[in-house]
């Protein structure tokens, strides 16, 4: 499951476009195996990290990314809103992402993000990588050591003073956008005390929106569970001006289009967990086609689904 890395067949490093819920229409580029990662978050859609590490290297080749890319880009109509650096891991581990970057701005005006989990902003190559992105969305999750490692489960040689710290310079060198991302655990990292904590950490970095979001796909671990709106709102404002709780998707835009072939469905899945809705929103497939094609994937033993949170998920099988 996710990325490319342990699928048979031809690798791909571009994936979607895939519905995100704050960026529109997204087209994914995907830069490290599955599960490599800096943490190992007990909330994470794509289950525990099974390669936690802080090396930094071309796991795929910058040019191999952006020879797919080059191909992929005049076959979207209408264009994504975004190019966003996501997928299988932490792409700043990624030792090329700033080259990758930059070539792109030379060939593309489709604004860049990139989704990370900030762990390695404290480093100078790394905030440089990241210097031409018109987005970056970093998380924090707490603002207090002990539950930052309960929540996140670091490397061990990171430590929470060095990432905010990071998240601090990053924004006096960054002239784009940051939106900080906080997910929230019912029962864990909702308390007032920790929100107020959240609350004086996120005036000192100063980013330009804060994001709240919650569990809604299996986590990795079962006992992160989601908030309820009621108190999503309530923590919104505890934490006053510039949050905005990430919205539920819209309603899907339908095309007239009849059934999605079983690769372009398992190319989502390979990233994220995804509803029949959410695979419906971001090919613009009618929902009962989508339907009868996962039907077929699951007859085939290629997918399953879980429940979670009443909600109905689809993920690849893992290969033996």
């Amino acid at each position: 499951m996710g990325g490319p890395w342990p699928i048979k067949g031809k690798q791909s490093y571009i994936f979607g476009p895939v519905p995100s819920r704050r960026l529109g229409r997204s087209l994914g580029i995907d830069l490290v195996p599955f599960k490599t990662c800096t943490y190992n978050c007990i909330y994470c859609q794509l289950g525990r990290t099974t390669n936690q590490t802080l090396e930094r290297k071309p796991y795929v080749k910058g040019s191999q990314v952006m020879a797919e890319l080059k191909k992929k880009l005049p076959t979207l109509s209408p264009p994504p809103n975004y190019l966003t650096f996501s997928g299988s891991g932490e792409p700043t581990l990624h030792s090329e992402i700033g080259w990758i970057i930059n070539e792109i701005k030379r060939i593309s005006q489709i604004p860049i993000a990139v989704l990370t989990n900030g762990s390695l902003l404290h480093l100078p190559e790394v905030r440089a990588d990241l210097i031409k992105a018109d987005l970056v969305i970093p998380s924090l999750d707490a603002a207090s050591a002990q539950l930052f490692k309960f929540i996140n489960r670091p490397h061990y040689s990171l430590h929470l003073p060095q990432i905010l710290q990071g998240l601090k310079d990053f924004r006096r060198d960054f002239a784009g956008q940051i939106w900080l991302e906080i997910m929230l655990c019912a029962g864990i990292n909702d308390d007032p005390k920790e929100i107020q904590r959240l609350k004086e950490v996120i005036a000192w970095i100063e980013p330009d929106r804060i994001q709240l979001n919650t569990v809604i796909r299996p986590p990795a671990e079962e006992f992160a569970y989601p908030l309820p709106a009621e108190q999503l709102e309530k923590v919104k404002n505890m934490l006053g001006d510039r949050v905005e709780i990430i919205p539920t998707f819209a309603k899907a835009e339908e095309d007239e289009i009849t059934f999605p072939n079983e690769k372009q469905i398992l190319d989502l899945l390979k990233r994220r967990p995804c509803t029949a809705e959410e695979i419906s929103h971001a090919l613009g497939y009618k929902l009962e086609s989508v339907y009868q094609t996962l039907q077929e994937l699951r007859k085939k033993e290629v997918i399953r689904y879980r429940v979670f949170s009443d909600h109905c998920y689809y993920e690849i099988l893992l290969e033996p």
